[in-house]
């Protein structure tokens, strides 16, 4: 299903509002800073292709700015495929400043603060791709956000030229059997573009982050395993158990408080998920690896500060609301 948003639906007194809330909703949350546009005439187009998001924006030079605070409140956990159609802007994320015009191409991720801004009016395609699908931890993609891509010769091109396509066919291709088969090869377009971009860039010459990003591309495929501890971790990685926990020493974190959180956020994104309504909330927890329902239910409010049940109603209710 296509589904359009239009402020130019609403009052002039709601429009800001709705747009927010649009935004938030539709790709992830943040703040909008409408300068000296406060009832703006903007648009969005939203389809899905399987657990592929397409969202075509038509807006004004406004900022949009993700904060540490937003992050908390909603991760979708996507790498954002940006391609400006018209417009100039700036997309500043993990130190880096990308200079955009209509043509280019720019990834960026749902995980970390990031400010977009709008220096004029602005038309651009947003792919929202699972990270699940490009199996890369946070720390890779750190390397690749916010570098300008020319859309218009090379890997870019054949990955822009390809979403564009679906995109410009969403009212005949989003409710067909097709859809998902079409959002599997754009994720898998992405993928080779992000290996591609990470084989353009000079990685840091860390041997601890490098085992650190192979543990945990391994422990996100395989935490559903309740019986995954430390030694089984080691083994699949070809190191020893103290080489293992001697790589995550200074990351603030260790191996178990990754694995945990690698769960706790496949939980949440279940509990999320209102096809996933009519099963019981244990049963999701134990197919992440915690069968524990009473260890389940202090993890989850420790992590996220609210039971599992508190946080589902909240958020189906959300859902269905919208």
């Amino acid at each position: 299903m296509v589904d359009l948003f239009d402020t130019r639906l609403k009052p002039d007194r709601e429009r800001m509002e709705y747009w927010l809330d649009t935004v938030c909703r539709q790709i992830l949350p943040v703040e909008i800073d409408p300068r000296h546009d406060a009832s703006p005439r903007a648009a969005m187009i939203c389809a899905n292709f399987g657990d592929v998001g397409m969202r075509k924006v038509i807006g004004g030079d406004h900022i949009y700015g993700r904060s540490e605070h937003d992050v908390k409140r909603g991760d979708p956990e996507t790498l954002q495929v940006g391609m400006p159609m018209r417009g100039s802007s700036i997309l500043v994320q993990d130190g880096r400043e990308a200079m955009l015009q209509g043509g280019d191409l720019v990834l960026y991720d749902s995980a970390r603060p990031f400010s977009l801004v709008m220096e004029e009016r602005f038309d651009w395609y947003v792919f929202l791709v699972p990270k699940a699908k490009i199996a890369r931890s946070d720390v890779v993609l750190s390397t690749i956000t916010a570098r300008r891509l020319d859309s218009r010769s090379g890997l870019p091109a054949v990955v822009s030229h390809f979403l564009r396509d679906v995109a410009a066919h969403a009212d005949e291709l989003a409710d067909t059997p097709a859809a998902e088969s079409l959002g599997n090869t754009g994720a898998d377009l992405v993928m080779t573009l992000v290996s591609a971009s990470l084989g353009r860039t000079r990685l840091p010459d860390d041997p601890d982050g490098f085992l650190r990003e192979q543990v945990v591309v391994f422990m996100d495929r395989r935490h559903a395993d309740a019986r995954l501890d430390p030694a089984a971790i080691a083994a699949a990685a070809c190191v020893s158990v103290r080489r293992l926990h001697s790589a995550f020493e200074g990351s603030g974190t260790t191996v178990m408080d990754t694995l945990r959180d690698i769960r706790m956020r496949a939980i949440r994104r279940d509990l999320q998920d209102r096809r996933l309504a009519p099963i019981a909330i244990a049963q999701i927890a134990a197919s992440h690896g915690v069968p524990n329902a009473t260890v389940f239910g202090r993890l989850f409010r420790a992590t996220f500060g609210c039971s599992p049940r508190e946080f589902r109603t909240s958020a189906l209710s959300a859902t269905y609301d919208s």
